[in-house]
């Protein structure tokens, strides 16, 4: 009997001894499945940065969030049918072809050239092509071009009687960018490239059922050979789902308004207008907004607080539905089936991200009385994609000159609307009002009226004076034009307003911020766990890009970059920097030499480089972003530019500067730093890289959490441990992170109340000087 107890006394030890293995096991699965924990500490999560504007940041003590306000103030005609009421102040919003207090008035954009019936005013009486020039029937709300009415797959216009805004009887197919080379008599045209009878003919694009010729399909919202598979247009977050999107004009449903339909009127049920349900493919495209919810769901905030403005139609959604041009404005749209897609590399994509972001932000606010700053979302950017395509919009009125020009202007006409509708850009001078240039040369041309507030822009140029360095004409801005063509008060030379009035970038007030890159764009990245393409890294330096090869005579005087490109390439062809240094430049469409099998598009290439070149474009260049998001050193190569977050994060410990007039050296150069300096540097990006990408938008997070858990599942389950990894699904101090929280440490200058007691409280800043002082020269934190 003592004998059977013993041998169970046994077995039970044994099988807790194995249990407790399982245990083990499971608790190791579990462990190697989980990323790296993120930084917490704010000595940590300030590794890197300039002086103090990180720590202010994470050192203020949050607050509580209150409920949103809500508003009811009606407007005149409910806008007509056609338009959202801005409950806050009555105000109307007119969508495309409809203006006035009420929406109820015609506000055309009529095709280049349009005469009677909405047509051509004669395909022989001028010569001239237009990107909008028709030659079917013009939708002259947007200046799109279908096939005639009288053609079997014509545009036929609603019925007379029909509601405003009520959809055409048929679409039809398009014409954009198809005009006939010839009349129906066959007398040459110099405005078309297309046999008249493969658009007109019996078995032409407008009238066959299987036409051999396809007119191309580019508006936003269709699909097919055919262009007849209609997909959900592009608007701002998508209208919250409270909207129907028109493209780019958020037609709201009753109760909601906004730009994105996210802010509801008083009274109004919250369910009310939801389309989850109806539309389940949009809701990858949509972002919670923090700022509408009711009971509060984030029960903290921190400051800055930011005010977004609905701007006026003119300078938001009317770009967008003037772009014609599916891609262009965007991040996202949608492909067939009403899948959510990149639109792919939109260089000026910043701007509606950075807009989205703002509006969707826990740091919004709906108060403009407790607001730090103001943004204003006015579409430079878009209106640069379109301009000159066709007589409007333009600034002045029906003019067209360079696109600066028209852009400062537009600028100022923003300017003027805002101070007349509302208070608040003179409270301080227009210092806390945010303006976004996403383009080449960034703020150089701002009006100067604005140049008081903050400038986002990626161009950190800071000689003055200056002059352009664009190559191409049209975005000039040191352009001569004349003064009647301002069309009222003689301003006298229009630089005076704008280039002449300021530098492009003031460091004091103004940050250099990334380009936007979505995940795809470096899929291959270690720091999303891809595998190391080459261990170590084989390649010493790296550039890929327009070297204007193709066709010098784009360029005869090698304006473009400055010619660092192409005397980088020059210099790498005549020296044998490949053979010799495993050093690569050159175009975009000729990778390097490298093992069959090897993967050589531009993602794996980078994150096999030891140094990738940021070389100049016709402004700012994406290359610093590309050689981050790659664990790659950055080589800058721009005098007297600075790059993204220079004045703000320690970017000698990450990257290499390197004068124009080195260029020849740059072999001898990089290959004179020290093996333990490299790695000091890639040990410095892994603690800085997620700064220079945007997170918080759902559909860019969920594509990195895909490639993620991707390259996890192809390891066995084990999470990448790179370091830097930590953060590939993370948005925690992203760069739309880091724009807020240095705008946070600006708001006693900006508030002009810097150095007083009022000051201190509003930065949050009490014993700053002694938490800093606690920090340890560890924590990485360098003195400005």
């Amino acid at each position: 009997m003592q004998q059977k107890h013993r041998r169970r006394l046994h077995q039970d030890v044994e099988n807790d001894k194995h249990a407790d293995e399982v245990v083990k096991q499971l608790i190791a699965r579990l462990n190697a499945s989980r990323l790296a924990p993120l930084p917490s500490k704010p000595e940590e999560r300030c590794a890197l940065t300039r002086g103090t504007w990180c720590l202010q940041y994470h050192l203020q003590a949050p607050v509580p969030r209150f409920p949103p306000p809500y508003f009811d103030k009606p407007c005149p005609n409910d806008c007509n049918g056609v338009g959202n009421c801005n409950y806050e102040h009555g105000m109307c919003y007119c969508p495309a072809g409809w203006g006035g207090p009420d929406c109820s008035q015609p506000r055309k954009r009529p095709c280049h050239h349009m005469g009677q019936g909405k047509k051509d005013a004669g395909w022989r009486n001028l010569s001239a092509w237009s990107h909008t020039r028709c030659a079917g029937v013009c939708d002259d709300d947007v200046a799109m071009c279908y096939c005639p009415a009288d053609t079997k797959y014509g545009h036929r216009e609603a019925p007379p009687g029909a509601k405003p805004g009520a959809p055409p009887e048929q679409r039809g197919r398009p014409l954009f960018m198809c005009n006939p080379n010839t009349d129906a008599d066959g007398k040459k045209l110099w405005w078309g490239g297309t046999p008249y009878n493969d658009i007109f003919g019996p078995e032409g694009w407008c009238n066959a059922d299987k036409p051999a010729f396809k007119c191309p399909c580019r508006l936003d919202g269709l699909q097919g050979e055919l262009c007849d598979e209609a997909v959900e247009q592009t608007c701002t977050n998508q209208c919250s789902g409270h909207g129907e999107c028109n493209q780019g004009f958020c037609k709201c449903h009753a109760g909601w308004y906004g730009v994105d339909c996210g802010l509801r009127r008083a009274g109004a049920l919250p369910e009310m207008g939801d389309q989850w349900t109806t539309k389940p493919w949009i809701e990858p495209t949509l972002t919670h907004t923090v700022a509408t919810e009711d009971p509060p769901l984030t029960p903290t905030r921190r400051r800055p607080y930011i005010y977004v403005y609905d701007m006026k139609s003119d300078f938001g959604t009317d770009l967008m539905q003037y772009r014609i041009e599916g891609s262009h404005c965007l991040y996202r749209h949608f492909a067939k089936g009403n899948q959510s897609s990149w639109v792919g590399y939109n260089a000026y994509g910043v701007e509606p991200v950075l807009h989205e972001l703002f509006l969707t932000s826990e740091h919004r606010t709906l108060d403009p009385q407790e607001a730090d700053f103001f943004y204003v979302p006015i579409n430079l950017a878009c209106y640069f994609d379109l301009y000159g395509w066709n007589e409007l919009p333009a600034w002045p009125p029906h003019t067209r000159t360079v696109r600066p020009f028209a852009a400062a202007l537009m600028q100022r006409a923003a300017l003027r609307w805002l101070n007349a509708t509302f208070p608040h850009f003179a409270r301080r001078g227009g210092r806390d009002h945010i303006w976004l240039y996403a383009h080449d040369e960034g703020a150089c041309s701002a009006w100067k009226g604005v140049w008081p507030g903050v400038m986002l822009s990626h161009w950190g140029r800071t000689d003055f004076p200056h002059a352009s360095g664009t190559g191409y004409l049209n975005d000039n801005y040191t352009y001569t034009v004349r003064n009647r063509l301002y069309g009222e008060n003689d301003l006298g030379d229009w630089r005076n307003a704008t280039s002449w009035a300021h530098p492009c970038f003031d460091p004091a007030k103004d940050l250099v911020i990334p380009v936007f890159k979505d995940p795809q764009h470096y899929r291959r990245s270690p720091y999303l766990g891809a595998p190391a393409a080459a261990a170590p890294r084989d390649l010493l330096g790296f550039f890929m890009g327009d070297l204007r090869l193709a066709d010098p005579a784009q360029d005869p005087h090698c304006v473009y970059s400055r010619c660092t490109r192409q005397t980088l390439f020059k210099l790498g062809q005549e020296q044998g920097w490949w053979a010799a240094h495993r050093i690569w430049i050159n175009d975009r469409t000729k990778p390097p030499p490298l093992p069959p099998g090897a993967a050589a598009d531009y993602s794996s290439l980078l994150a096999r480089s030891v140094f990738c070149f940021a070389l100049l474009g016709e402004g700012w260049t994406a290359r610093v972003e590309d050689a981050i998001l790659h664990g790659c050193i950055p080589v800058v190569v721009m005098d007297d530019v600075q790059m993204q977050f220079e004045s703000i994060l320690d970017v000698g410990r990450f990257s290499v500067r390197l004068a124009q007039a080195d260029m020849a050296r740059a072999p001898q150069l990089l290959k004179a730093i020290p093996a333990e300096r490299v790695a000091e540097m890639q040990a410095a990006l892994s603690r800085v890289w997620f700064r220079y990408r945007y997170m918080g938008l759902r559909m860019i997070e969920d594509e990195s959490r895909r490639l993620q858990r991707a390259y996890q599942q192809d390891a066995g389950g084990k999470a990448p441990r790179t370091p830097g990894s930590e953060y590939s699904t993370s948005r925690q101090d992203d760069a739309f992170a880091t724009i807020l929280q240095w705008l946070y440490h600006r708001i006693p200058e900006v508030h002009g109340t810097q150095g007083s007691r009022e000051g201190a409280a509003a930065a949050g800043a009490g014993a700053l000087v002694e938490a800093i002082g606690a920090v340890s020269d560890g924590a990485g934190v360098a003195a400005a």
